[in-house]
């Protein structure tokens, strides 16, 4: 939101323009979308640390495919993520002050989402790369089992990118339905 926003909005409501109530609505929903993108582009700069961090299992690497391996993921999560950022920096800077300001924020907000979803998936789908190959090293040297050092390390992660998965399904399935929704209502004038 532009301060030419605020500025058309409060000349609408100095000249009587829009109800007061309806105004004050229009700019609360429009605060929660920008906070909800905020949020998740928090999350997404999350997702790729963590995804990171993961990656930095390097030093326990058992051989040099897993070193090249491990770094080849690390790079790749660097360039989604900021790729990721560059897209979000470029939707910010579409969104014009229209007259349906809310209604093209919600439309952002969903787009974000939906590729916040897909980053996650890339970034899951790295990561197994890497992990697979080295877990299955680590099982050659530590043995296989529910060992306190498998479950954090193996069976752990996986459930947590398990989980991980099925919410950012959850939320590029009703982000998509959202946008349909959006697309498919006529625009305000």
């Amino acid at each position: 939101m532009t301060s030419e926003d605020w500025q058309t909005w409060e000349d609408q409501w100095r000249t009587g323009g829009a109800p007061e109530g309806e105004l004050r609505a229009m700019v609360e929903r429009a605060r929660r979308a920008r906070r909800a993108g905020a949020a998740l582009r928090a999350l997404s700069a999350a997702v790729a640390a963590i995804a990171l961090a993961v990656v930095a299992a390097l030093r326990h690497a058992g051989n040099r495919f897993e070193v090249a391996l491990g770094l080849v993921v690390g790079l790749g999560i660097a360039a989604v993520w900021l790729l990721d950022a560059r897209d979000e920096r470029e939707a910010v800077e579409a969104l014009a002050a229209p007259a349906d300001a809310y209604r093209t924020a919600r439309a952002a907000l969903c787009r974000r989402r939906i590729r916040f979803a897909r980053l996650g998936w890339i970034v899951v789908a790295l990561d197994l790369a890497f992990l697979i190959p080295w877990w299955i090293g680590g099982l050659a040297v530590h043995g296989a089992g529910f060992h306190a050092m498998h479950l954090l390390t193996m069976w752990l992660p996986l459930a947590l990118m398990a989980g991980f998965v099925a919410w950012t399904r959850a939320l590029h399935r009703r982000a998509a339905a959202e946008l349909e929704q959006i697309r498919a209502e006529p625009a305000e004038e």
